[in-house]
């Protein structure tokens, strides 16, 4: 595995931008490819041509949970870093992959759980894992998170979840906690640090 030393060295001291996943991106035209650094989250290394008008193209770090397993051949051989953030299944990735991926570190996944009393969502554990290296003179700016009150952009609504809705059975989607999410986020970082781009 990478360690983290090269990670910290690109952000120390940067204006990063980290870009999250949600479908109210669409038609913003935010100017994230100035920042110095640009993260990104899950499937944003496979943006559709009609968004990268919105929310750009640079990319220097992808977080990434389960889901994204399916793909780590493209994604470990692609010039940008990968960084593995879901707590299971890291004893299933490949060798000739580990080799070429960073981690999450497992104990500031734990500290997070604690802190949320939940399950820390993808973009939460990049936020967490990013604030712990920017640096005192760094700054991070988020886009794309409202924090679960919008579907991502990648993710259509089932049929079998319409249909729950309609018949008034609450349907869980995640196991994320959107309101603690945010508190966390809004109150980490000094606010000379940290900007949340508010999506309406």
């Amino acid at each position: 595995m990478e360690n983290l030393d090269s990670i910290k060295e690109l952000v120390k001291g940067k204006k990063v931008a980290l870009v999250g996943n949600s479908g109210k991106v669409v038609g913003k035209n935010y100017p994230i490819d100035e920042f110095d650094v640009v993260v990104r989250i899950n499937r944003a290394w496979d943006l559709p041509e009609a968004m990268k008008k919105d929310v750009g193209t640079k990319l220097d770090i992808l977080c990434i949970s389960g889901g994204e397993r399916k793909n780590l051949e493209s994604l470990v051989n692609s010039p940008f870093i990968t960084v593995w953030m879901a707590r299971k299944r890291r004893e299933e990735i490949p060798e000739d992959f580990a080799e070429k991926i960073s981690l999450y570190p497992i104990e500031w996944w734990y500290e997070l759980y604690d802190e949320l009393g939940s399950f820390p969502s993808t973009g939460c554990m990049a936020f967490d894992f990013l604030r712990r290296l920017i640096g005192e003179n760094g700054t991070l700016t988020l886009y794309g998170f409202d924090f679960f009150q919008s579907n991502n952009w990648y993710n259509k609504k089932k049929l079998k979840h319409w249909f729950l809705e309609l018949i008034g059975v609450e349907v869980v989607y995640h196991p994320h906690s959107g309101e603690k999410e945010e508190e966390f986020i809004c109150n980490a970082l000094p606010s000379k640090q940290f900007h949340l781009v508010k999506l309406s």
